[in-house]
């Protein structure tokens, strides 16, 4: 089967320009406000004294919005002085010194122009991003303040970016400060977000920013370097995702009056769109961005000091989050070292879902995480941390690859280690993955790949939970592409978590799995296979040549179903999605069963019967030989994986940025898929 090969790197640099300025593909379409605008010529003057829904449609109701600028604690690395720009939500039906609590997200997606792309927005007014949220939780008629900031280099505030770095974090500290201590506050602060502004939440817990009380993080990134690379491999982000954010970094604001329903809405002010020119003005912005995340290995200067979870370690702070096991875009990288680290209580719903929110729904109504009831346990979360309202339990709703949810009180919980010696193997390396980004290469659906370590099959349901790893000895120069493998008793196996690493010249590669929850039922087994990739995840270069596996070690952890406790929940839409896209059509050739999981899923002993004897236990199903075809010498594989949601970015900023690395030996890398 012919594959797609990446382009050749100044094409590639051509191509990106041409389709950038052409306009985004996709962007998130959030609710539109009430009223019909017109383009007014009549100056107005800007808000002083706050704009009610009556004035601005994009005001929610009950609420009056302001602007402040809050001064940053380091300049740009440009050296200029930064100021944080912030819409300000206050309940209309209190008084303008009455101390309330607040809620806070602050990130790079709150521009008047829009989340991620300019939306085309006819009139000026605070961001309508989580609006449905806000809207259905009623904070201003419970008496809460709502602030959205954007970070440094996004919408009314200027410098230059700094994804994640000491600056961003410091203002990120210095906003929830601000707002514990406005003379309106009650000095307790909660930060709700998704995504980036997720992030923020979890790097306010890091910086220890005080007035803190509470932070709901939905699928947020645990591990910035992650979202780049993958030991030494690029992933499908990795020069995508700057040109996205570079993208939204310009957006700049609206510069036109409006009148809507016969009131007439001021622009934007001109101290916000000059801040939102700030990159435009200032090349080296674009520059640095790209550099700084070309670095591909997790221990350069520039991601240790974007490091999220060590800073977390000992945070006290009740965290809410949400993460899909499945994710297409913020992956579980590091999860399980993260809640080690936690100090706090924890509240989480995770299951095989895509990026989306607590309280979105798929085009056919379904609640996209398959569980009611987000906004009620987010209210009830922030009305105890916030207001001092009883505390519901700290629990996680989890729902596993079978679609039912139970509830526990902590993940992954009692677990029992299992490990394997990995068989040997060989492949040739001639991976493609993400290709040239805008169509998925190919699947190579012949094997599953090789190395082939097969489990004998479970007698009970047993499930695969938290993070495991494999280690392997390699000879030559190559990708590493490990999969695990749920295998049917008739042989079709379907991807459980999959990983990828360079192999290293030590001659032993060792590679972290992602966080799982699956369980495996009676009967099946777990498979862990090595190959090449061509999987739209990374962009790997290939080396051309063959890698030998010469062994290794498999470990994860598993554990029994019979305490889980059943709770509210219907499967998750993408479920459906994730299991038609990453199961193979084809049996499992070529494994016979050499390590066993049973021991780690014991039955509880039994009660007795009639005579006193024990039920005896099922016996075990033999080791089972999958040999129906051989194994090609040099095996291949790839199984289609559903594309995560693309986002552009500002091909005029980063086109020279690109540019100038790729003079400098910069590496290749496709669109983003944030």
């Amino acid at each position: 089967m012919q594959r797609r090969r990446g382009l050749p790197a100044a094409s590639a640099v051509l191509t990106l320009a041409l389709v950038l300025t052409a306009g985004p593909v996709w962007a998130e379409s959030p609710p539109s406000p009430s009223g019909s605008a017109s383009v007014s010529a009549a100056p107005a003057a800007p808000p002083t004294e706050g704009v009610s829904h009556d004035q601005n449609p994009a005001v929610p109701e009950g609420a009056v919005w302001t602007e402040v600028y809050v001064p940053a604690p380091l300049p740009s690395s440009t050296g200029d002085p930064v100021e944080l720009h912030a819409d300000v939500l206050r309940p209309a039906h209190l008084a303008a010194d009455a101390r309330t609590p607040v809620i806070l997200s602050m990130g790079p997606y709150f521009s008047h122009s829009g989340q991620s792309v300019d939306e085309g927005r006819e009139f000026a007014g605070p961001s309508l991003r989580h609006r449905r949220f806000i809207d259905a939780a009623d904070l201003f008629a419970a008496g809460y303040t709502v602030v959205l900031a954007d970070i440094r280099g996004f919408g009314g505030s200027d410098g230059c970016l700094d994804h994640l770095g000491t600056a961003e974090r410091a203002d990120v500290a210095a906003v929830v400060e601000w707002a514990a201590s406005a003379p309106w506050s009650t000095g307790r602060v909660g930060m709700y977000g998704k995504s980036y502004d997720a992030t923020t939440g979890l790097v306010a817990m890091g910086e220890h920013a005080k007035g803190l009380a509470a932070v709901v993080a939905q699928e947020p990134m645990w591990d910035a370097s992650s979202y780049f690379w993958s030991n030494g491999v690029p992933t499908a982000n990795n020069t995508g995702t700057v040109v996205a954010d570079l993208r939204t970094a310009s957006l700049p604001g609206i510069g036109h009056d409006a009148v809507v329903d016969g009131v007439t809405i001021p622009a934007d002010t001109a101290r916000y769109r000059d801040n939102a020119a700030y990159e435009e003005s200032h090349p080296s912005c674009a520059e640095d961005y790209y550099l700084g995340t070309r670095a591909s290995s997790a221990d350069d200067p520039y991601w240790r000091e974007r490091d999220i979870v060590g800073p977390l370690a000992g945070s006290e702070v009740p965290l809410f989050f949400t993460q899909g096991l499945t994710e297409q875009n913020t992956r579980p990288f590091r999860l399980t070292e993260a809640l080690d680290g936690l100090r706090g209580p924890v509240q989480a719903w995770m299951g095989p879902w895509n990026h989306v929110t607590g309280d979105d729904v798929d085009p056919d109504g379904r609640l996209a995480m398959g569980r009611p009831g987000w906004v009620d346990e987010v209210r009830a979360f922030f009305d105890a941390h916030l207001r001092d309202a009883p505390a519901p339990a700290a629990t996680f709703a989890v729902q596993d690859n079978r679609g039912t949810w139970r509830v526990e009180s902590e993940w992954p919980g009692a677990t029992r280690d299992v490990t394997a010696e990995v068989q040997p193997g060989r492949y040739l390396d001639d991976s493609v993955g993400a290709g040239d980004g805008d169509e998925p290469a190919p699947p190579l659906p012949e094997t599953v790949g090789t190395a082939l370590t097969l489990s004998q099959p479970v007698a009970r349901p047993t499930r695969l939970i938290g993070a495991g790893s494999v280690e392997v000895r390699t000879k030559g120069e190559g990708t590493i592409y490990v999969r695990l493998w749920d295998v049917a008793p008739d042989g079709i196996p379907t991807v459980i978590s999959d990983a990828i690493s360079t192999a290293s010249e030590s001659g032993r590669t060792t590679v972290q799995l992602l966080a799982a929850d699956w369980t495996l039922s009676a009967g099946h087994a777990l498979l862990m296979s090595v190959s090449t990739t061509d999987t739209n995840a990374w962009s790997p270069t290939p080396s051309g040549s063959e890698v030998i596996i010469d062994g290794g070690t498999l470990r994860v952890s598993v554990r029994g179903t019979d305490d889980d406790v059943p709770t509210a929940g219907e499967p998750a839409p993408f479920l459906e999605q994730y299991l038609a896209a990453n199961t193979l059509p084809a049996p499992v050739a070529g494994a016979t069963a050499t390590f066993s999981l049973e021991d780690a899923a014991p039955v509880p002993t039994p009660a007795p019967t009639a005579t006193g004897a024990p039920v005896p236990a099922p016996e075990a199903t033999p080791a089972p030989s999958l040999t129906a075809t051989p194994p090609a010498a040099l095996a291949k594989s790839g199984t289609a994986v559903t594309p995560s949601l693309p986002m552009w970015g500002l091909a005029v900023l980063v086109a020279g940025a690109l540019v100038l690395t790729l003079r400098r030996g910069g590496s290749r890398g496709g669109p983003s898929r944030r």
